[in-house]
């Protein structure tokens, strides 16, 4: 699966993230998770996390660029005329 194709919500994530904070609301010790919770958790994490190392090259890519730009001067003489 291409990057491009990540939704924008990851209702896994939010799933765990509520079923999480029930749990400490109500001072469960564990939760549990099924396989395919697990699964399904698992590919959004692997998703999120491919998607975040390409922004992440693309940030450093531009980084560079600037550092080079902001480091190159163009200076240009005019002769002038006499």
């Amino acid at each position: 699966m291409s990057t491009s194709n990540i939704p924008t919500r990851l209702a896994t994530v939010e799933k765990l993230l509520q079923r999480v904070s029930i749990a400490e609301k109500t001072q469960q010790k564990e939760i549990r998770i099924t396989i395919e919770e697990a699964k399904d958790l698992t590919t959004e994490l692997a998703l999120l996390t491919t998607n975040l190392g390409a922004v992440i090259g693309q940030i450093n890519t531009q980084l560079k660029e600037i550092s080079k730009a902001s480091s190159e001067v163009d200076v240009k003489f005019d002769g002038g005329s006499f």
